[in-house]
């Protein structure tokens, strides 16, 4: 499902990297499986809602299958701008999307924003856990805008401040606060350096897609802590290609 804001006027935001409290409980969510391999079975997406496409299908595998996006009334966005980091990029620069902020428990969502100076849209592009996949529907961020995507079997958080809020549901597996890693892919060459936008993983591992991380560059090999039963991590800084770059949100 995605939420539109609809005609109304929202100041951007990004999410605080420390102290906020985040309503979550446990996560219940199918287990991703695989060996590592490419070429496993990519998971079908369920019905996602949006008013900005208008009912368009948008493909997520390469059998045809698609997920229907609809028009839905808006229940806009959350968080606290007055920690947002900032960036410094060209003024005509590309959109620049990374991940900024992963919640765990029964309603478990990531926030993906766009750090660049100009608009870009989320069509084309994969969400990873492992070796599960998922396709995102073509919403469309103004620079500094965010996305929540809902990740759990439970329907996300009603949140305002954001330029959408999509029910992906539990397509790339369970996301708790053990162990897990998300990468951002451009296409579906998986395992291409080149195609990857972002990545963070946390907890013991096993993180399978760690070392292609690494090797585009956009990682330091080591997991973040998670610590006190932290109910999520986040992250203020663009680029966060490093473990330290990320912190565990403990609420306050």
């Amino acid at each position: 499902m995605i939420v539109p804001h609809g005609a109304q006027t929202q100041q951007p935001c990004t999410l605080p990297p420390m102290r906020r409290a985040v309503l979550i409980a446990a996560l219940i969510l199918a287990s991703c499986s695989g060996d590592g391999q490419t070429t496993e079975t990519v998971t079908p997406a369920p019905t996602l809602t949006s008013a900005p496409s208008g009912g368009e299908s948008v493909p997520h595998d390469g059998e045809g299958d698609s997920a229907t996006v609809d028009d839905t009334s808006a229940t806009p966005p959350a968080s606290d701008p007055s920690a947002a980091a900032t960036t410094t990029l060209p003024p005509n620069a590309a959109p620049e999307f990374g991940l900024i902020q992963v919640v765990f428990g029964e309603s478990a969502f990531l926030v993906i924003t766009n750090w660049g100076n100009a608009p870009g849209t989320l069509d084309g592009l994969w969400l990873s856990q492992g070796t599960s996949y998922q396709a995102l529907p073509g919403v469309e961020l103004a620079p500094a805008e965010q996305v929540l995507i809902g990740v759990a079997a439970a329907p996300p958080p009603d949140l305002t401040g954001l330029a959408a809020i999509i029910d992906l549901g539990p397509a790339i597996g369970e996301v708790t606060a053990m162990s897990g890693e998300v990468g951002l892919h451009a296409g579906t060459s998986f395992d291409d350096p080149d195609a990857l936008l972002a990545y963070v993983a946390w907890g013991d591992g096993p993180h399978r897609r760690a070392e292609l991380a690494t090797s585009a560059g956009l990682w330091d090999g080591t997991a973040v802590a998670v610590i006190d039963d932290a109910p999520s991590i986040s992250t203020g800084i663009y680029p966060a290609t490093a473990s330290i770059d990320w912190s565990a949100d403990v609420g306050g």
